[in-house]
């Protein structure tokens, strides 16, 4: 039976519907096809505010709840929902683009806008911000979940250039949220670092923006090497020097990605070096240029190759607007396949990783899932450096304005294992298992080598429970979650904007029923057997 949704006028499919299947796919669908909770029972695109007021006000009247997406990259599914709840989709709601002053030093934007268009604008103009590297994600989860990337050190989170947002709340009232007013200040807190989508519509941002002028000899270096054990430990071990002192400047960035081997596509594994140097002084400011050569020496420098026909040495400048376009990469997923992928941030020093010999046992880790060419896992790693006294990533945190968690920690670890079932019956137990040990010998008690504390953040989250989970997402436990929870019944009485377990509690009835109906799974397709590969298609690492 159709459902009516009255005053919405954008295109709507329902479960059962012949396009049902492409519109609920997202970035986890596959690796959680088992807990039923990417079945929305209906999926609608929104053209303007009125369509999303609709929906607002048909949740509302249904008691149910609004699984807002708009690129639908959320690694636990929570961009979704399930049972009666309804999913609304962004993806080109709101994408205008607009500069703000004569000298481009503010831009508005829609959350629709994804991270390649925003940097290319951005870039036209020779200004920049720190975001992450994945294309196709969009700003509007992005940005509520930080907008962690590679400049994490020298510029700290997209997140903290937000000067005001506006949002579209379960009162159905449409509001400019801005830093600094004291009538916006909790519900600004609660947006930035709560809980994407679970205080109300995102619709439009507007943020400080950087210049390339402010870093005439900024410096960046990009390369590729072979991946062997010993060399992702060597690579390791220098980012890990970077600690040693707590006064390393904070115009040093430096990330490292793993790529297992591709039999189908003939790529062998890969290590890739992102590195630059921010030039946050100007003109003449002194420069080590020991830096670069150290990661490269680590790699191999007779082995260096370009990542995706571009090689940085570090030697001549680079414009960061440019260095920006060069760390945005297009990405839909690195492995056709679902995955198992946790990530974690530690507060440990480089003295304390190095009594426990953490590199060693993280690329033995890794070694152990790649080097097995039958047990059908692929392994994904990334590690970046973010401490220090000068990290941007602390600093830009101490006036308190938003919740993201753990901005004190030193180091990032993403460690993945995708996993293809008709390679090997066990490819999947073999992938949780991976996971499960790294966890329980890497993080979370004294003797752990990468984190005494387990520390999780939004962007990367692998729970289905968050109040469950609230410990491990959210730091000054539990005053942060009471007061986000404080603001939740605030703005969203109702409930509205919690359609899945994974939101900011107590959790409604309409979740709790949809968790209990969602074993009656919905029977899709084998086509949608092949949906990963046609997104890896679409964008892929090479």
């Amino acid at each position: 039976m159709a459902l009516v949704f009255e005053g919405f006028h954008g295109k709507i499919v329902q479960r059962g519907n012949e396009a049902y299947e492409e519109s609920v796919y997202q970035y986890a669908w596959s690796s959680l096809i088992d807990e039923g909770i990417i079945e929305p029972e209906a999926i609608l695109y929104a053209q303007d505010d009125a369509d999303v007021i609709a929906a607002i006000n048909y949740a509302k009247t249904h008691n149910i709840a609004i699984a807002v997406r708009t690129g639908g990259h959320q690694y636990s599914g929570a961009s979704s929902t399930n049972g009666r709840n309804i999913q609304l989709d962004l993806s080109s709601t709101y994408t205008s683009f607009h500069w703000q002053h004569a000298d481009h030093s503010q831009v508005t934007l829609g959350i629709s806008v994804d991270l390649g268009t925003f940097q290319k604008k951005l870039g036209e103009q020779g200004r920049f911000l720190p975001m992450g590297v994945c294309r196709q994600v969009h700003l509007g989860g992005h940005v509520q979940t930080g907008g962690y990337g590679q400049f994490i050190r020298s510029f700290g989170l997209l997140a903290d250039y937000v000067q005001k947002v506006r949002i579209i709340t379960a009162d159905c009232q449409v509001r400019w949220v801005e830093r600094g007013r004291i009538e916006d200040k909790d519900l600004f807190y609660a947006i930035l670092g709560g809980s994407p989508g679970n205080f109300g519509v995102l619709t439009d941002v507007t943020l400080n923006v950087l210049k390339d002028e402010d870093h005439p000899e900024s410096l960046g270096f990009r390369a590729l090497f072979p991946y062997s054990e010993a060399t992702l430990k060597r690579l390791l071990d220098v980012m890990v020097d970077q600690d040693d002192t707590p006064d390393t400047p904070g115009d040093y960035d430096y990330c490292l990605s793993m790529m297992s081997a591709s039999p189908a596509e003939g790529r062998p594994a890969v290590i890739v070096a992102f590195a630059h140097w921010a030039n946050l002084e100007g003109h003449d400011q002194p420069y080590n240029s020991g830096f670069f050569e150290k990661i490269l020496d680590a790699g191999g420098a007779d082995k260096a190759m370009s990542y995706l026909g571009i090689f940085l040495d570090g030697k001549t400048h680079t414009p960061m607007s440019v260095l920006c376009s060069h760390w945005i990469l297009p990405v839909t997923r690195v492995f056709p396949f679902p995955f198992q992928k946790h990530t974690h941030f530690s507060k440990s020093n480089s003295k304390a990783l190095k009594a426990k010999d953490w590199t060693r046992w993280v690329t033995g880790r890794i070694q152990e899932l790649a080097a097995d060419p039958s047990n059908g896992c692929f392994a994904g790693a990334q590690f970046q450096y973010c401490g220090g006294n000068h990290s941007r990533f602390l600093r830009n945190a101490e006036d308190g304005a938003m919740s993201f968690s753990w901005r004190d920690s030193h180091f990032m670890s993403v460690l993945a294992a995708a996993y293809d079932v008709s390679a090997s019956k066990d490819a999947e137990k073999i992938a949780k298992a991976w996971v499960h040990k790294n966890d329980s010998e890497g993080v979370g008690h004294p003797k752990a080598k990468f984190s005494t504390q387990d520390r999780r953040v939004l962007w990367g989250s692998y729970d289905l429970d968050l109040p469950a989970a609230r410990k491990y997402y959210f730091d000054q436990e539990p005053e942060k979650y009471n007061r986000l929870s404080g603001i939740k019944k605030m703005f969203d009485p109702s409930h509205v904007f919690t359609p899945n377990k994974f939101c900011i509690g107590p959790l409604p009835t309409h979740v709790l029923d949809a968790d209990k109906t969602s074993r009656a799974k919905y029977a899709f397709s084998k086509a949608m057997q092949d949906a990963d590969k046609r997104a890896y298609a679409a964008g892929h690492l090479v």
